[in-house]
């Protein structure tokens, strides 16, 4: 058995976005590699296993009923081993199913969880995201009614698509050919205030240079978790919104000389911060009063009926989640969220949340009906 190193490609993205096409895109075209393939799906019936294996009889494992990203991270590790010491390749593909997080995934395969490791020859190279331009063109507009993503999913879509886009070093702009060009342009900066990282590519059926997404290094584990448009905007407090970074996106959608693809679409982000505690009915009600041009909303709330709690706030699009996360222990308790969208009426937001803070008298109430912590579709 060969001890060569065998790098890995996770490839994520919501339902339909073209995963198993570029997938079987890599399996057409290895560049001379021998390419096993891990599928999750979570139907009876894992179609993209079967898609998969039309273009490879050999190295594919079907992890049917489940997600990788959760419970079935054991059978990840146990499968990717099986391979490894029974099957000659020398690179793995793992196509995660549309309602996976990338993020677990990474854990998993880089030995920072507690699923076991895998062996040492093999290393996770790089994480690629594939987005459906179209659908997310439309999954932030709430004119629009989404599909299920699946059957009972754990996460809400929208939820679930964000942190696809958040956490990846390539992500392929699938479906470009559906979007107008200048709906293609807001999607794109808004998707870059989200992921200031990545290397970015619009695609149609997910043609790629195969050299993008397959051996490249570019995996980094630290940064790729630091590097959340939402993470830079809290450390930096908005001094690096409407970036202008020097990555390379991958891409030649240039603007007008001095106005970046943010500004001229009018995507923003601020931080809202804080040092008295809402009241945690008027924040829960307003939390239900989604506004379209709000993409975005993440960071950590301080609430009146739980003073000693760090409230964790994710928000992404009409799913909105918010509960305990930790303790403030020696960290002073104040409220700290990031706002990343289209337009964004800075004061008006400000000023209705302001409206939800705690009054003196109400930091001293008893709450029994706390109202945290919550989910939402």
């Amino acid at each position: 058995m060969s001890t060569a190193e065998i790098p890995i490609t996770v490839v994520s993205g919501p339902l339909g976005a073209g995963k198993t096409t570029l997938v079987n895109r890599l399996l057409d075209d290895p560049d001379g590699r021998e390419i096993a393939v891990v599928v999750n799906d979570m139907g009876e019936l894992n179609v993209d296993a079967e898609l998969v294996a039309s273009e490879s009889d050999d190295g594919v494992i079907d992890l049917s009923n489940g997600c990788i990203c959760c419970r079935l991270q054991d059978d990840l590790v146990t499968e990717v081993t099986r391979l490894a010491e029974t099957r000659s390749f020398d690179y793995l593909l793992v196509e995660a199913s549309g309602i996976s997080e990338p993020l677990p995934i990474a854990r998993t395969l880089t030995g920072e969880s507690n699923e076991g490791n895998l062996p040492e020859r093999l290393r996770l190279d790089i994480t690629v995201s594939v987005i459906d331009a179209y659908g997310f063109w439309k999954a932030f507009d709430p004119a629009e009614s989404l599909p299920d993503a699946a059957p009972d999913p754990e996460r809400p879509l929208t939820e679930v698509l964000v942190e696809q886009v958040e956490f990846c070093d390539v992500l392929l702009l699938n479906k470009c050919d559906m979007v107008p060009g200048d709906a293609l342009d807001a999607v794109e900066a808004e998707i870059r205030e989200l992921q200031p990282r990545a290397s970015l590519h619009r695609t149609t059926y997910s043609e790629v240079d195969p050299t993008r997404v397959l051996d490249t290094g570019r995996f980094d584990f630290e940064a790729a978790k630091r590097h959340q448009g939402w993470k830079r905007a809290l450390t930096s407090d908005g001094a690096e919104a409407n970036h202008g970074h020097g990555h390379d996106h991958g891409n030649e959608h240039a603007h007008d000389e001095g106005v970046s693809a943010a500004t001229a679409h009018g995507v923003e982000s601020f931080v809202y911060r804080r040092d008295r505690p809402f009241h945690p009915h008027r924040l829960d009600a307003w939390l239900d009063d989604w506004r379209g041009n709000v993409v975005r909303a993440k960071g950590f709330a301080w609430v009146a009926s739980r003073p000693e709690t760090v409230l964790g706030v994710s928000q992404a699009g009409p799913s909105v989640q918010a509960g305990p996360i930790g303790r403030w222990e020696d960290d002073d308790p104040a409220t700290r969220l990031v706002f990343i969208g289209r337009d964004l009426d800075e004061a008006a937001l400000c000023g209705e949340l302001d409206d939800c803070l705690a009054t003196t008298d109400e930091r001293a109430a008893a709450y029994p009906d706390d109202p945290f912590p919550r989910e939402s579709p």
